[in-house]
């Protein structure tokens, strides 16, 4: 399958210079699609093109007015072979969902194109303008977050930073920048839906934050629970929210099982895989991320998972 990496990020984050360092560094045969708003494409002008092929998408937002134009592109690679990923470079106010829909819900292009990343830039300067609402999906929706320009800002405003990240999506994993320059590989695949950050996610406890209408909850149990009733309620949940949730990463115990059973979802997708090796921690942590979540409801919801529910 062809590999497929999100690019996104606030407007003057840094995703231009992101892209020209990746287009720089790779030996890989990349192929761009670069949107941007406007019936110029601004970042054209910016991006070192090299010898890489780039698509430029005709006017308006990737995830909404020319999505089926998305959906064609792919269609229309599908069947090429004269390159080894493929890299969208989203507006500054895209949200990333129905880009993973575009791949995700679509039997064809499921089986030949996979996400392998989704990756966030975010300007540490400039948080409180970021957080308007597509800025908080594309720091929701993120595997990894590229904290940028932090020489920019000082101790405590780079903590108030991390804090506001952390109340978004508490399992992301954060990268601190300067010039997208960090401690990274610029390909690295880090969307899989049936893995999380276990050492990340064992450490939260339970509670919630929230940024607006979004929320991260975090609910724990010590009672193992069982496998069908845990897949029937995050089924339940995200058919119920339908776009409201964006992640969702567990880590399960599972009654009777002695690996840990790990669960994750975005939108209407989940996964679910048993870890390699065995579970030393008796809780079960999840963390739903989304708008208008129920705190009560939810955990209800996993009460009714407990074996002696």
């Amino acid at each position: 399958m062809i590999p497929v990496q999100l690019v996104t990020g606030f407007l003057g984050a840094g995703k231009t210079t992101y892209m020209n360092r990746l287009l720089e560094a790779t030996d890989e045969r990349l192929l761009v699609i670069v949107n941007e708003l406007g019936s110029v494409n601004i970042d054209e002008q910016l991006i070192v093109k090299m010898d890489q092929e780039q698509i430029e998408l005709s006017n308006g937002c990737i995830c909404c007015s020319i999505q089926s134009d998305l959906s064609k592109t792919f269609y229309q690679l599908a069947s090429k072979d004269t390159f080894d990923r493929i890299v969208i470079e989203t507006t500054g106010v895209a949200d990333p969902a129905p880009i993973i829909q575009t791949i995700y819900y679509d039997d064809y292009l499921r089986t030949r194109f996979k996400l392998t990343a989704i990756l966030t830039v975010v300007d540490a300067s400039q948080l409180d303008r970021e957080l308007f609402i597509e800025g908080i999906h594309q720091i929701a929706y993120a595997d990894v977050i590229l904290l940028n320009k932090i020489d920019l800002v000082d101790a405590d405003a780079l903590e108030q930073a991390h804090e506001r990240i952390n109340a978004l999506n508490p399992t992301v994993r954060v990268i601190e920048t300067v010039q997208t320059v960090g401690d990274y590989d610029l390909t690295e695949n880090t969307f899989q839906l049936s893995r999380v950050d276990e050492q990340l996610l064992g450490q939260l406890t339970a509670g919630h934050s929230s940024v607006s209408s979004l929320r991260a909850i975090t609910l724990t149990t010590d009672v193992p629970l069982k496998r069908e009733r845990v897949t029937q309620y995050v089924r339940e949940v995200l058919m119920h929210y339908e776009d409201d949730v964006y992640r969702l990463k567990a880590i399960v115990r599972l009654d009777g099982e002695t690996s840990k059973f790990v669960v994750q979802a975005t939108n209407q997708l989940m996964g679910a895989t048993f870890a390699n090796e065995p579970s030393d921690d008796s809780r079960s942590v999840f963390v739903w991320i989304g708008k208008n979540l129920d705190r009560d409801a939810l955990t209800r919801g996993l009460q009714a998972c407990e074996v002696n529910a």
